[in-house]
């Protein structure tokens, strides 16, 4: 016999005597779970531990490098008091389990699968029916890879059998609605760095991925909807967020107090509300914004307080209002951005003088600019003023809005865009790109 096939013998051999411990009694879950607390127990570091199809109840803490496999077929079960899997070690793997019922306490920061360990990877598990789906602490490297995540939306309450309606003995629990602010986030990450997060699909969280303190990871390729913040990110620096998909929430992203930041490739789409935004930055700087599709939500960039950002190649489309700047934003570069059929392309409080609206000779794409490019270069031989007539009169007076697309709005547009009519605030591209030059 080989030692090859005299290897894989021992190791069928191994997962068949722990299929058969583990069904015992019934193979209750209960037993499962006994079953799987004693592996990880006595695992040595390194050990990769297969576990077996079925349910397991825990809670469980992960103390040594070691990896889990539960090859998608695996369930572990939390108690609903604590965390559904602790790993307090470094090096550990949790790759391939459906994951639920950790408790829903937020000031013990409960979730499905809390981590305090370095190096953890938690990936391609399904995470539902608890606080937090994965939270990270004070740990540096994790990877969260291609997670499905799905927030605990109901909670049971005890039932007022008169207030409710109820026959005596009709129930005592009912399924209610879990309010947004009481639910945890998808992804949540604390005081630590160099962290990957990538290809989750994550809903019905509070936030769906949140970075406080954490420097120099990556977020990319996640599908976030139906949460309150897709990216909820504050004090974090040199963090790289691409081909991100943030759709149908109160804010696509919203990143404050933080520098040295690049969003390239993402989409921020359809993030509608009374006050709702696709990329909200607050008092960021330094940061690159290109590339990415802002459309169809409410106020699609919203600066305020930004110094030295570079906002370029984004498609800004059909939000009520594409840009607002503040006047309180200095420094801040925008080329190659294509405008089209937003209600209000931009709004501005304050002049902005040190703000561009072209670099290197090349501004942006802009409906209603003019055509006229006689050297064909692309460019249009006149500048374009963008106005923003209504400005902040739009909040205190609500109705204003509708005279936006009216025929007066409309020659007020036309006649400002070609000639400077003073105080009327507005910005100014002198370089702006004719059809396709944006591109």
């Amino acid at each position: 016999m080989t030692g090859r096939l005299r290897t894989a013998l021992q190791a069928a051999t191994l997962l068949a005597l722990a299929s058969s411990a583990i069904s015992g009694a019934g193979g209750s879950d209960p037993d499962r779970g006994s079953w799987l607390q004693a592996r990880l127990a006595g695992a040595a570091a390194g050990d990769v531990i297969e576990v077996p199809p079925g349910t397991y109840t825990g809670p469980f803490t992960i103390e040594r490098p070691v990896t889990l496999r539960g090859g998608g077929r695996a369930t572990l079960v939390g108690d609903g008091r604590t965390h559904v899997v602790a790993v307090r070690g470094p090096d550990v793997t949790i790759d391939g389990f459906a994951i639920r019922g950790s408790g829903l306490d937020l000031s013990q920061d409960h979730a499905a699968v809390h981590v305090t360990g370095a190096r953890v990877v938690v990936a391609h598990n399904r995470i539902t029916e608890s606080l937090h789906g994965v939270y990270v602490r004070h740990a540096d490297g994790a990877r969260i890879i291609g997670n499905v995540i799905v927030g605990r939306s109901e909670v049971l309450e005890p039932v007022d059998p008169l207030r409710n309606g109820l026959e005596p003995g009709a129930g005592e629990l009912c399924a209610v609605p879990l309010n947004q602010n009481r639910r945890g986030n998808g992804v949540h990450i604390w005081n630590s760095s160099g962290h990957v997060i990538a290809g989750n699909t994550i809903r019905d969280t509070r936030d769906g991925i949140y970075l406080s303190f954490v420097d120099g990871s990556e977020v990319r390729d996640n599908d976030i909807q139906h949460v309150r913040y897709g990216l909820h990110y504050m004090y974090s620096d040199r963090n790289r967020f691409e081909r991100n998909l943030f759709t149908d929430n109160a804010a696509g992203a919203a990143l404050m107090f933080s520098k040295g930041l690049t969003l390239a490739a993402n989409r921020f789409v359809a993030n509608r509300s009374h006050r709702a935004y696709g990329l909200l930055l607050q008092s960021v700087d330094d940061t690159t914004i290109a590339d990415n599709e802002i459309a169809g939500n409410t106020l699609g960039l919203f600066m305020e307080g930004g110094h030295g950002n570079r906002v370029l190649r984004n498609r800004v489309a059909g939000n009520h209002i594409g840009i607002r700047v503040s006047d309180s934003s200095d420094e801040n570069v925008f080329t190659g951005n294509r405008f089209a059929g937003n209600v209000h392309p931009v709004e501005t409080s304050g002049v902005n003088g040190s703000n561009r609206w072209a670099l290197d000779g090349r501004g942006n794409e802009w409906d209603d600019a003019s055509r006229l490019d006689l050297d064909g270069d692309g460019i249009a031989d006149l500048p374009h003023r963008e106005l923003d007539l209504f400005g902040d009169l739009r909040r205190p007076f609500p109705a204003i809005g509708l005279l936006a697309g009216s025929p007066g709005e409309r020659l007020l547009r036309f006649v400002y865009a070609r000639i400077a009519i003073p105080g009327i605030p507005g910005v100014v591209d002198p370089a702006p790109l004719v059809t396709g030059g944006a591109r």
